[in-house]
């Protein structure tokens, strides 16, 4: 189950429709496992932080749907590892 569900995912995203659901909820998939890959475990109450931080990622996946554009590459916005850094596990 995720940390984050679908109706927080689509307030952030400004959406009221339901066309994009199931592609919004594999990008809240694809977040989690983002932010468990960088070494962050979610705590239960999930942490705001971390909770924002998943939604950026979800943000930032929808409106960056190709790898690279016109513009240029987008890189995963600075806020995310800003947010997510002083939850990630450290080991000596």
């Amino acid at each position: 189950m995720s940390e984050v569900d679908l109706a927080d995912a689509k307030a952030h995203l400004r959406i009221t429709f339901a066309t994009d659901d199931a592609y919004i909820t594999g990008l809240i998939e694809a977040a989690e496992d983002y932010v468990e890959s960088v070494g962050v475990a979610f705590a239960t109450p999930i942490q705001p932080a971390v909770r924002h931080a998943v939604l950026l990622i979800v943000s930032h996946f929808f409106n960056n749907r190709e790898a690279v554009t016109t513009a240029g590459i987008a890189a995963m916005p600075f806020g995310v590892n800003a947010l997510l850094q002083p939850f990630r596990e450290q080991s000596l």
